[in-house]
């Protein structure tokens, strides 16, 4: 007794291989596409994680120089790695202070650094110094 006088066939059919591939190559080119989005997200939060921490580094120093006129200047430094420029940092003082009850002075400071896709962007920190 053979497969067809025992009820059937057994087996795929080509077009049941055709449409399991079809399902399996759409998964597949959607698994890519988030992979290449999150690796560029990652990069992205790298670059903007370094720009930061080298912002706040900046900030805290100002922040100890702000009540001396000697150290109080306006300026810019830049970060690089291997020569490339990954962040600038610039900076102003401003006089904050009320006439009369307190010497204070505000320190405004922005960070740039380049994006994944090439683009500049730009943070901004600010704080102020009771002298």
């Amino acid at each position: 007794m053979n497969a067809h006088e025992r009820g059937g066939e057994r087996g795929f059919t080509i077009v049941e291989v055709i449409i399991a591939i079809v399902v399996l190559t759409v998964g597949l080119l959607g698994l890519v596409t988030t992979a290449a989005l999150v690796t560029r997200m990652i990069g992205q939060g790298q670059r903007s994680a370094v720009a930061a921490t080298f912002a706040s580094q900046r900030l805290e120093r100002l922040r100890v120089t702000a009540c001396d006129a000697a150290q109080r200047t306006d300026g810019s430094e830049t970060l690089t790695r291997g020569g490339v420029p990954v962040a600038t940092n610039t900076w102003r003082f401003t006089d904050a202070s009320v006439p009369g009850v307190t010497v204070a002075w505000k320190v405004m400071l922005s960070v740039e650094y380049t994006t994944v896709r090439d683009r500049k962007r730009t943070e901004y920190m600010e704080t102020i110094v009771l002298c």
